[in-house]
């Protein structure tokens, strides 16, 4: 009998958190391959005979993953609850989510003056075009975080993080998710974000992880000289690490103002998005975990938008409304007040 180990040998599995907790220590080595199996109909019978592995064994596992309310038990079966999505499905939703990333762009382009008008009044406008912001400001700050925030505030589709408590995180709250397939299913940029010794300072990088199946150098090299320098505790202000660093900075200010603007812009998208609410529901139910678990549309919804917003991006560099350095990433050291995106109630 072949092991589940080797059924998905040829598998590429990526896990997602966001928001508050750590189901990572639950999950030893064949935790995945339990979960998998499980989310594709095996028995708990078949799996202790794919697995080779006793009784006891399995039982460890399942009761390691119902500690970390990541498996609930129904009668004598057993089911994530959480989203889990195989290779099939993941492509499917991937090219499903083009159609959204276009409706996004659309809804960009069309408030692109009042967006230029709002840019050309930030005093940063004086130093920086928009090319050389415009990945940062509006693929970060407007697509990721902004969009992010005005579907958390509005809760239709992106329903609350489910509570997940496990005896070391007791307050845990997050959405989690087993995608299967490329790195780009689940969502090709995504911001990286160092909190400064100043107040309400960080240090934002946004871009690409992954580029042509490597870990993104240049993105790496950065962030760790950027950890280097604070480590050293010679810098002043935010304005020495941006000189230091060779990136824009952007004043308190101009931070403040563009949060209002990117705030503004996303709110609009949002309703264009809303606006296809039936489709991306009917979606939804067609991917086998909405048949099991209750609690997964707000963990899908920030899946799919991840991945909308990543077409979005593609678009608009297409039509030259956000310019790609070579490096596939841009940097800004921004300020901010409370919290951002999934995090903000």
């Amino acid at each position: 009998m072949v092991k589940i180990p080797e059924i998905y040998a040829k598998s590429k599995i990526y896990l997602s958190l966001a928001g508050s907790g750590n189901p990572w220590d639950y999950f030893k080595p064949s935790s995945r391959f339990t979960l998998r199996a499980l989310h594709d109909g095996y028995t708990v019978s078949e799996i202790q005979k794919l697995l080779h592995i006793s009784e006891e064994e399995l039982i460890e596992k399942i009761n390691l993953l119902i500690d970390a309310h990541l498996l609930r038990k129904e009668e004598e079966n057993y089911y994530p609850t959480f989203l889990i999505v195989n290779e099939i499905e993941a492509e499917k939703t991937y090219q499903h989510a083009k159609i959204f990333g276009r409706i996004i762009a659309d809804e960009l382009i069309k408030n692109w003056k009042e967006l230029m008008d709002d840019f050309v009044n930030l005093e940063a406008s004086q130093k920086f075009t928009i090319d050389k912001l415009s990945l940062v400001l509006i693929g970060s700050k407007l697509l990721d975080i902004g969009l992010l925030e005005a579907l958390v505030k509005d809760g239709t589709l992106l329903i609350t993080a489910p509570t997940r408590p496990s005896p070391d995180r007791p307050d845990a709250k997050y959405y989690f998710y087993m995608v299967e397939g490329k790195t780009e299913y689940l969502g090709k940029y995504g911001e990286n974000e160092t909190d400064l010794p100043w107040k309400n300072w960080t240090f934002v990088t946004f871009g690409q992880n992954i580029v042509n199946n490597e870990h993104n150098k240049p993105r790496e090299k950065l962030e760790e000289k950027c950890s280097e320098l604070l480590k050293q505790q010679q810098l002043n202000k935010p304005e020495d690490l941006a000189f230091e660093l060779n990136i824009p900075i952007l004043s308190k200010n101009d931070s403040l103002s563009w949060k209002e603007t990117t705030k503004k812009i996303a709110k609009r998208i949002l309703l264009k998005i809303k606006e296809q609410k039936e489709e991306l529901l009917q979606f939804y139910n067609s991917l086998k975990a909405s048949q099991y678990t209750s609690n997964t549309l707000g963990e899908f919804v920030c899946w799919y938008i991840h991945i909308a917003y990543a077409w979005a991006i593609d678009f608009l560099i297409e039509d030259k409304k956000i310019y790609m350095p070579n490096e596939k990433f841009d940097s800004l050291i921004f300020y901010t007040q409370g919290p951002q995106g999934l995090l903000v109630k």
